[in-house]
């Protein structure tokens, strides 16, 4: 266990964040990575489980779920994630949340593109789901399938938008949202980091910034909890006052089949 740690005088929020990651039980790498500020889990760090408390403003976490088989995943996931590092740094130096997040995936998608071009392979990219808390709001960005949730005490809600085919049929009025849900096409993703299908460049999804206010919490997690565990068995994890919860969520999944990597970070306000 790693404790991160870091302060800022200058900011009144403070939150506790907890993250932790495991490979699932059908799966010899674990192709997830993730970032709290300026700290990366690399895709080959033995380090599973971290927890800091009294984090203040900027605050910059991001799950990065990579995918392309062998080693291009968790390559393109740690590529992404250590990319994300300057949207802190530009934070720091007063920069726009909008801008610095906006040519961090630009850089991400042509960083990624040519690593897959320089080793000759075709498949590969990286999902990311991002909150960033500053000027007293969370600010949320997403590409794929990885979410947020919002957790205020009573109700579980999910944020960020699946980028996948079947969320496309559902909007389409092809499917309903339980066919969605249950197609095949639910993890046939029509965005993501290391691809640009259009050819226009590639845009994160930006949503309504939140307001997370204390004893709350936020979930970023990537497709491997939800798929293994119901929004009930989510909530009630997410309910307890431990500062495990994240392990506790990771834990759950492993339990009822961990067929995938999963990664799991909490962020609560405290105060």
């Amino acid at each position: 266990m790693a404790d991160i740690i870091t302060t800022n005088d200058m900011e009144e929020y403070r939150y506790f964040v907890g993250v932790s990651t495991h490979p699932g039980t059908q799966r010899d790498e674990n192709q997830d990575n993730f970032v709290i500020n300026d700290v990366v889990k690399k895709a080959d760090d033995s380090e599973a489980n971290l927890r800091g408390g009294d984090i203040s403003q900027p605050l910059v976490c991001g799950v990065f779920d990579g995918m392309g088989g062998e080693k291009n995943g968790g390559l393109a996931s740690k590529i992404c994630a250590e990319q994300s590092i300057a949207i802190y740094r530009a934070l720091l130096s007063g920069g726009s949340i909008d801008d610095s997040v906006s040519a961090f995936v630009q850089k991400s998608n042509d960083a990624v593109v040519e690593m897959l071009e320089n080793s000759r392979m075709k498949r590969g990219g990286s999902t990311f789901v991002m909150a960033i808390m500053a000027e007293d709001k969370v600010y949320p960005y997403s590409l794929g399938d990885s979410r947020l949730y919002l957790y205020d005490g009573t109700t579980l809600r999910q944020i960020t938008n699946d980028h996948t085919l079947a969320m496309k049929k559902y909007y389409a009025n092809i499917y309903t949202l339980e066919e969605a849900m249950e197609s095949s096409d639910s993890h046939k993703l029509t965005a993501f980091l290391g691809v640009d299908f259009d050819n226009e460049g590639l845009k994160p999804e930006a949503y309504e910034p939140l307001t997370l206010r204390a004893g709350e919490k936020l979930l970023l997690c990537s497709d491997g909890l939800y798929d293994m565990c119901s929004d009930d068995e989510i909530f009630a994890i997410l309910k307890e006052s431990s500062d495990a919860v994240s392990l506790d969520l990771v834990e759950k999944a492993i339990e009822n089949g961990g067929k995938d990597n999963v990664t799991c970070l909490v962020i609560e306000r405290q105060g």
